[in-house]
């Protein structure tokens, strides 16, 4: 019965330390990930990425998201359509769908791709979270639909907004006086996105 419990204590204790070697091991090659993609260094990490190593110790999923942002940054529309096509079926867990869900509509509603948003939006739906869908819809109305239905809404508590929601909503707000005609508060909206931008950065 002792050997027993020794046993099992080693086999525990082995798979604590595993997981502990791991971990390190993913969040030293995460760092370097990050590395090479804010030096664009793309061709060095698309072979990280592919590198025996790598699979050895991430997840399928886990690499193709850190090709996505290369690609994206690239702008390589195809080879990003591909990979969001890819991700979005593997995405498991609610979290990881609403991520990825989430990243793929920001990307195609700013680049008003119509027919993406409307299979994205379908998913999102399957999600049952009303708040997603909400946003996603009115993203669509502005983006996609050239609509100005929103501007109330957003204008309401707009100084009591933090910074960063301030900066999205102005630009939306740009967009939508834009779609509605009228540049001069179009271009007002515009100015106090970029302003907002700025004093972060300061």
């Amino acid at each position: 019965m002792r050997n027993i419990l020794v046993l099992i204590g080693i086999i525990v204790f082995v798979a604590v330390l595993i997981s502990f070697v791991l971990q390190f091991l993913r969040n030293s090659k995460q760092k370097q990930f990050m590395y090479l993609l804010q030096n664009n260094e793309f061709d060095t990490l698309y072979k990280k990425i592919d590198s025996f190593y790598t699979k050895s110790i991430f997840p399928e999923y886990n690499r193709e998201y850190v090709r996505l942002n290369a690609l994206i940054m690239q702008d390589r529309k195809e080879e990003i359509d591909a990979t969001f096509d890819k991700l979005i079926p593997m995405a498991k867990d609610k979290n990881a769908k609403i991520d990825i869900l989430d990243k793929a509509f920001g990307y195609y509603v700013y680049d008003e791709n119509q027919e993406k948003c409307d299979q994205i939006i379908k998913e999102i739906e399957k999600l049952d979270d009303e708040k997603m869908l909400k946003y996603a819809n009115m993203m669509y109305d502005i983006m996609i639909l050239k609509k100005s239905n929103h501007i109330k809404e957003l204008e309401k508590d707009f100084d009591k907004q933090p910074v960063m929601q301030r900066v999205t909503n102005a630009y939306l707000l740009s967009v939508q006086y834009k779609n509605k005609g009228n540049e001069e508060k179009a271009q007002y909206y515009e100015n106090v996105s970029k302003s907002l931008v700025e004093g972060e950065k300061g």
